[in-house]
């Protein structure tokens, strides 16, 4: 970390920057401040945030996947540069339905899919069924993508707008 107020601070875990009164990284979940317990067992201290829901956890509640700390519930979610997976479908027009009802909750949802057909910015799909994996995730699946810290919220607005399903799951 930085000894001045004009240098910007460093996570020492991930080196992306950081403000002075983070008591943790918002990218990888590097606890900060000091004497920081486990949401679960008040008197273990922590090892790690989940970069999701932001509750310290100690090693028996979270750990790290690939580069982000994740608490024991959202180990299952699939992140691509700190965007997280909250809806999948391979219908087009739910994918930017639900998207617009993201973004009008005020959140920053992106559409990612691994095979984008060339022709146009929409996709278009002629199977009606997931088609091959890739790491245990579905490929041609639209994958509708929030920040890691909005997926609470977002979770929270599809489940007002019965748009549902949990992690990897694809309708």
């Amino acid at each position: 970390m930085s000894d001045t107020e004009d240098d910007p601070l460093v996570c020492p875990r991930c080196a992306n920057e950081v403000k002075a009164d983070d008591d943790f990284c918002f990218h990888c979940g590097e606890i900060f401040a000091d004497t920081v317990f486990c949401r679960n067992h008040s008197k273990v201290p922590a090892v790690g945030v989940c970069v999701i829901c932001a509750f310290p956890c100690c090693g028996k509640c979270g750990g790290m996947v690939g580069n982000k700390f994740l608490c024991e519930e959202h180990t299952c979610y699939e992140i691509y540069e700190g965007m997280v997976r909250v809806y999948g479908v391979l219908d087009d027009l739910a994918a930017q339905y639900t998207k617009s009802c993201l973004e009008q909750a005020g959140l920053h949802p992106i559409l990612y899919c691994r095979i984008q057909p060339k022709g146009g910015p929409r996709f278009v799909y002629t199977l009606y069924r997931a088609a091959g994996e890739f790491d245990g995730h579905i490929i041609n699946e639209i994958k509708v993508m929030v920040p890691c810290q909005e997926v609470v919220e977002a979770e929270q607005a599809l489940l007002s707008l019965n748009i549902k399903q949990p992690p990897g799951a694809t309708t």
